[in-house]
């Protein structure tokens, strides 16, 4: 039932709820769950080779607390011999000023190697962070994972 109330919208005007004293109790039922993150709130990571070439799908919200995770992911790649890969953010919904920093971080690291961070399939919140941040003129861009690939 904890999990039905995260993820329902509450607002006295939801059907669900037909009395505001039923409205406060779900209303004090999530502030005492709110410690616990909802799915929404996470990031996944998803790796596959394309071509011969490394593909992240990043999906959800990257913040301070996981842009890490995608470091870690990255750097595990670069260990193993990647010097370019291709980062598919078409279902990343958020991105903080960490996660920028991860982006940055990561490109250095690839550039040092003689390789690259190509970075595909911007949309929304994320683009315009991108754009407003003109890292969309450091990193090379790309509407889809093909034409990452292909370089063009």
């Amino acid at each position: 039932m904890n999990a039905l109330l995260v993820g329902l919208t509450i607002t006295a005007e939801n059907p669900i709820f037909r009395t505001q004293e039923v409205y406060r109790k779900s209303v004090a039922i999530i502030d005492v769950r709110r410690g616990l993150r909802h799915p929404r709130d996470t990031m996944t990571i998803d790796c596959s080779e394309i071509g011969g070439k490394v593909v992240l799908h990043v999906v959800g919200r990257m913040d301070a607390e996981n842009a890490v995770q995608f470091e870690r992911q990255c750097d595990s790649c670069i260990s193993e011999g990647t010097t370019s890969l291709i980062v598919d953010l078409g279902d990343l919904s958020y991105v903080s000023s960490m996660g920028l920093r991860s982006f940055v971080g990561i490109a250095q690291k690839l550039k040092n190697k003689g390789g690259e961070l190509r970075i595909c399939c911007l949309t929304g919140l994320v683009r315009q962070v991108f754009e407003i941040t003109r890292l969309n003129h450091v990193f090379p861009m790309y509407e889809s994972v093909e034409s990452a690939s292909l370089g063009g």
